[in-house]
C-alpha cells in the first residue's frame, strides 16, 4: 500500500494541492498525463486497492475503540463503583473482569462457560461484576430485573439464579422465569413484590446509559482489568486475563 500512497503524494505535488504555484508551472498536457500514470498505476495493480480499504478500516476500529477507552476513563467510577452490581468473588481481587449481559443472548451462554471456568481456577483471585444489560426484548429486561429482585436475597442465592437463567435457552416468560428461581432457591413471592421497586428498573436504564456511552452494541461485552473485549472471543479473553494476573 505504500506504493500506492507515494504515487499518490508524487502526484499531489505534481497537481499543486499543496503548492498551488507548482499547478501554475504544469500545462493541461502535463496534468493529463500525471492523471494517466495515476490510473495505468491502479489498473496493474488493482490489489492496492483493497489494501487501502483494509488500511481505512483498521484506523476507523482504532478510532471507535480509542473513543471507547476514553469513554472507560471518564465512567470509571459507574463502571466498577457501583454498589447495586451483583459481585461474585473475592472482596479484594487481584483482578475484576466486568460483563455486560443479556439473558436470553445465546454467546452469552457461550461465554458463561469461560466465566465459569475462571471462577473454578481463579476464584480467589478474580472477582466478576455484572452489568444487568437487557437489549433483546421484554423478556429480557423482566429476568434482569428478577434477577436485580434476587440479589436482595443473597449473593449466593443471585449466582445460582444467574447460572440457571443463563444457562437455559429459549424464551424467558414470567413462568419460566419463576420456576428457575424457584429451583436456584429464590422465594419466588418475595422477587415478585422487589420487582416492583422503581428503583431496580432504574438501576437498569443507567446501566444501559452507560453501556450506550461505552458502545456497547451486543452481549456480552467484556472488561478484563480495563481492557475492552466484546464479544465470546475467549483467546482475547484468556490472553487479557493471563496478563492481568501476571502483573
Amino acid at each position: 500500500m505504500h506504493r500506492f500512497f507515494a504515487i499518490l503524494a508524487a502526484s499531489v505535488v505534481l497537481l499543486g494541492c499543496q503548492q498551488p504555484a507548482a499547478s501554475a508551472q504544469l500545462s493541461q498536457a502535463d496534468q493529463d498525463e500525471v492523471r494517466q500514470i495515476v490510473r495505468d498505476y491502479i489498473l496493474e495493480n488493482p490489489e492496492i486497492i483493497e489494501e487501502a480499504l483494509i488500511e481505512l478500516q483498521r484506523r476507523a476500529r482504532a478510532r471507535e475503540m480509542q473513543s471507547v477507552y476514553d469513554a472507560l476513563a471518564a465512567n470509571s467510577d459507574a463502571i466498577f463503583n457501583d454498589p447495586r452490581d451483583p459481585r461474585i468473588g473475592p472482596d479484594n481481587p487481584d483482578v475484576v473482569i466486568v460483563e455486560f449481559m443479556d439473558y436470553k443472548c445465546s454467546y452469552c451462554r457461550v461465554a458463561a462457560a469461560w466465566v465459569e471456568g475462571v471462577q473454578e481456577e481463579y476464584g480467589d483471585r478474580v472477582q466478576i461484576l455484572y452489568k444487568e444489560y437487557p437489549i433483546l426484548g421484554d423478556d429480557s429486561t423482566e429476568a434482569a430485573v428478577a434477577a436485580l429482585a434476587a440479589l436482595r436475597q443473597g449473593e449466593d442465592i443471585y449466582a445460582a439464579f444467574h447460572l440457571a437463567m443463563i444457562r437455559s435457552s429459549g424464551p424467558l416468560p414470567s413462568a419460566r422465569i419463576d420456576q428457575l428461581a424457584t429451583v436456584s432457591g429464590v422465594d419466588v413471592a418475595r422477587m415478585r413484590a422487589d420487582m416492583e421497586d422503581p428503583e431496580i428498573m432504574a438501576h437498569i436504564n443507567q446501566v444501559r446509559s452507560l453501556g450506550r456511552a461505552l458502545n456497547v452494541t451486543g452481549t456480552p461485552f467484556f472488561i478484563v482489568d480495563g481492557v475492552v473485549i466484546p464479544g465470546a472471543n475467549e483467546m482475547a479473553l484468556d490472553q487479557a486475563l493471563a496478563e492481568a494476573l501476571r502483573d
